[in-house]
């Protein structure tokens, strides 16, 4: 049984005829046909029905329980045959806080991938936490995280602060230096950015009752924030490219504001990939200089 025999089966119970697989497979009908019968003769089972006068071929019971481990045995051999390319790619994954990844590394990932385009990098999203046992468990060789978690053989390393900004539509009627006690509860959108944060709203904004809106993502927040009076803290960034996708929206400095976000990057200790140089040295010159961010 090989994986020749396994594409013939595959081939023949899709065509549904031997001229018509013969063709699919760049061979003729008479080699198809005797290849067939050896394969059942192998087997010791017939795999198609063969009526007489019939134009379509149909699978028998033993034919329909082998198709399943036929597939399994091209995708197999499909991923065994990528090994090759694998092994000679510089592979380099990525794990970032949905934040970051969506507002900050797509820009810094494709310049990178630009100047190195030999690289496959492969970025994901995960929450803080997430992204520190994917760097643990070395599924991800660096990753971008905004909350810090104790892991002892992980490096967290501070790579920028940015101020946090309110948020709001262009018909709020808000304008100025906004306190934030003067803002109206009932229009907040909560954005979950990082437990400093959820600690500075618990403690300044003194809020009754519970909001009627709290997200993990500044993208499920924007519909909300495009009705008038709705409001939500953001990270600059996070703000910039608010505004960039809803030209509706603005941002205005508080007077007593959160404390600003920490971005960190973390790796394994001792387990250094080279890729990470670039790519961080690519986002200090997209992030220095920028409004409302210092780079550490």
């Amino acid at each position: 049984m090989t994986l020749d025999d396994m594409r013939m089966l595959l081939t023949i119970a899709k065509c549904g005829n031997l001229t018509a697989a013969a063709q699919t497979l760049y061979v003729s009908q008479p080699a198809l046909s005797k290849r067939l019968n050896r394969f059942e003769e192998e087997l010791g089972a017939q795999l198609f029905e063969r009526a007489q006068g019939a134009h379509r071929l149909t699978l028998t019971p033993a034919g329909k329980l082998l198709i399943p481990f036929a597939e399994k045995w091209e995708d197999l051999q499909q991923e065994v045959g990528m090994l090759h390319d694998i092994n000679s790619r510089v592979h380099f994954f990525v794990d970032a806080v949905d934040s970051v990844g969506i507002c900050v590394l797509s820009d810094a990932i494709y310049a990178y991938h630009q100047k190195r385009p030999d690289t496959e990098l492969v970025l994901k999203q995960h929450d803080s936490r997430e992204c520190y046992a994917a760097v643990h468990d070395r599924i991800a060789d660096i990753a971008f995280v905004v909350q810090e978690h104790f892991y002892q053989n992980i490096i967290t390393t501070p790579l920028y602060e940015e101020r946090m900004q309110l948020l709001t539509c262009e018909s709020s009627g808000l304008t100025g230096v906004v306190d934030v006690h003067d803002l109206n509860w009932e229009k907040e959108v909560v954005i979950n950015w990082n437990a400093d944060y959820m600690r500075w709203r618990q403690n300044s904004l003194h809020f009754s009752r519970h909001p009627n809106v709290t997200t993990w993502s500044l993208s499920m927040a924007l519909p909300y924030l495009r009705n008038e009076g709705c409001w939500a803290m953001a990270p600059q960034t996070a703000a910039d490219h608010a505004i960039a996708y809803c030209p509706d929206l603005r941002y205005l400095p508080i007077s007593n504001p959160p404390p600003p976000r920490v971005v960190y990057w973390i790796e394994e200790y001792g387990r250094h990939h080279d890729a990470s140089d670039e790519l961080l040295e690519i986002l200090r010159q997209q992030m220095e200089g920028r409004e409302g961010i210092h780079w550490l």
